[in-house]
């Protein structure tokens, strides 16, 4: 059962990284301040990420009640890694595109809705919701971080749209750390207690409450000319929120708490 947790939690972290960076990048792009050269770079990563969903997809096992999403969650998985290649040859061609990264991210976003609705967990409203935080959450330090390497070599570029999806990181941890403890609250305080304590307890001082503190720190950078500082700070928060992410993913499947 625990491997069988892991494979889904494999995914889970896969399609949020995937669909959240898709998403916070097509609305920048709307937005506007990107450059060209970064909104390539993104298009080609994320057709890394959608490859390396769809391995994970096919890998998932039978037999669980996730698994029973199947019939859904797979034709979306699919049509999401098909909306990356699309906002891959859309950006090569500039043609309009915007619209196809926000669509492609609402698809995988939905994806991650259907597995939560499949159980494995006693909050399915709360479970769902928290993957969608824990998607805008990767995605927005993700394109944050990888937009900070443009300021090096394009120094009059607003940092506007930097600080647009700092702030959208902020506001979502935020909300997590919020929904953290409302599960505990309202499901129950299994995660405290017994062998999965500890991992619970860096899941909320490792993925939230620091990442809340880094995040703050690099908004307060970007004010200074140079907005290295800010890079290296969001390098850090990606590291803890993808820690903080797989824990979180990893709980909810071993205790059933959505945390």
């Amino acid at each position: 059962m625990q491997i069988e947790a892991l494979l889904f939690v494999n995914w889970i972290f896969w399609m949020a990284i995937s669909a959240g960076t898709i998403l916070v990048v097509g609305v920048a792009e709307l937005t506007g301040g990107t450059t060209r050269g970064y909104r390539l770079f993104m298009a080609a990563l994320l057709v890394v990420f959608a490859a390396i969903l769809v391995v994970s997809e096919l890998a998932l096992p039978a037999g669980t009640a996730a698994s029973g999403t199947e019939q859904l969650r797979r034709p979306l998985s699919l049509a999401f890694a098909a909306g990356c290649v699309a906002y891959l040859v859309a950006s090569i061609v500039s043609w309009p595109r915007s619209w196809i990264a926000i669509g492609s991210g609402a698809v995988g976003i939905a994806a991650l809705v259907v597995l939560a609705a499949a159980g494995g967990t006693r909050g399915l409203p709360l479970f769902a919701g928290q993957l969608v935080l824990t998607a805008l959450a990767l995605g927005a330090v993700n394109a944050a971080m990888l937009l900070g390497h443009w300021y090096l070599v394009t120094p009059k570029l607003s940092p506007t749209p930097l600080r647009r999806m700092m702030w959208l990181l902020m506001g979502v941890l935020g909300l997590q750390a919020i929904a953290f403890a409302v599960a505990l609250l309202v499901v129950g305080v299994d995660p405290l207690t017994g062998g999965m304590g500890w991992l619970t307890w860096l899941r909320l001082a490792v993925g939230l409450l620091l990442p809340i503190v880094v995040t703050a720190l690099a908004i307060a950078a970007s004010r200074s000319p140079s907005l290295q500082a800010s890079t290296g700070l969001l390098y850090i928060g990606l590291a803890l929120i993808m820690a903080g992410s797989v824990a979180g993913a990893s709980i909810t499947y071993l205790t059933g708490v959505p945390v």
